[in-house]
């Protein structure tokens, strides 16, 4: 596919339009393209969308980037985009299926949703740059870029928990990993652990419990301030989390121990 030089989407552009324009920008080479926005279904000057190679329209106008003369709800305008530009990258893959569910409107049965999310987002964007939607599609830019980080980094927890430690303790099963990127109680979980220990990059470690169990790591800190004493371990009030070193809290004194040290003190308890 040759370089585009203009980017065209519709106005009042959505999650779907504005996606696919981001993967154009990071992905395609179109990082100095120009962005037009014309009514959706229409094209940049009313020519066919596809007549110049160096135009590219997303989600309007009926050409090779547009999904809407089909049915098929595996479809959308970034997914078309994702498939000609950058086919084998699977964090992206991943963000575009969420993009093309949302733009089909896919329905979760008996739930409706609860949190703000990133469509109501882009809602208040266009709210707030009703006749501007080159401003949308800047602003939106940055929080496409850290979606993105978001499911790399999603990608690097699930290849470290593959290599993870299984041990038994008092409560259950407990999962260990070491990773660039910590831990994650949601992969821990899901395997059936009560609790779950990790170490980071920087020698930030901690231990977590599921909320509903019995666990009290109250032991495990009297145990660790013994083996470890120097090191700046905190025991969070609800007694189910202990923490040496987080991001929002640097530790003064990071701990000494190995993750493997660290599973056996949680072993003999």
């Amino acid at each position: 596919m040759a370089t585009p030089t203009v980017i065209v989407g519709h106005l009042a552009p959505d999650l779907d339009c504005l996606v696919a324009i981001w993967i154009l920008v990071r992905f395609g080479g179109a990082s100095d393209a120009s962005l037009e926005f014309v009514p959706a279904g229409r094209t940049l000057h009313d020519r066919p969308a596809d007549a110049d190679p160096a135009i590219i329209h997303v989600d309007t106008g009926g050409g090779r980037f547009d999904h809407h003369h089909t049915a098929d709800p595996t479809l959308s305008a970034a997914e078309l985009v994702r498939r000609a530009i950058v086919p084998s990258n699977e964090a992206l893959r991943r963000m575009v299926d969420q993009v093309t569910r949302i733009d089909n409107a896919e329905a979760v049965q008996g739930r409706q949703p609860v949190f703000f999310n990133i469509t109501d987002l882009i809602a208040g964007y266009n709210a707030l740059f009703p006749n501007k939607p080159f401003h949308v599609a800047q602003a939106m830019l940055p929080n496409l870029d850290a979606w993105y980080e978001h499911e790399q980094r999603a990608l690097r927890l699930e290849r470290a928990f593959n290599r993870r430690l299984e041990f038994q303790t008092r409560w259950g099963l407990g999962i260990a990993m070491a990773s660039d990127d910590g831990g994650s109680s949601k992969l821990a979980y899901s395997h059936g652990a009560v609790l779950y220990a990790y170490r980071d990059r920087r020698g930030y470690m901690g231990i977590a419990a599921q909320r509903r169990s019995s666990v009290d790591l109250e032991p495990i800190y009297r145990d660790l301030k013994r083996v470890d004493g120097q090191a700046d371990w905190y025991l969070h009030p609800s007694h189910r989390l202990l923490l040496c070193g987080t991001p929002k809290a640097p530790p003064r004194v990071p701990s000494t121990l190995s993750l493997e040290q660290l599973v056996d003190v949680l072993k003999r308890r």
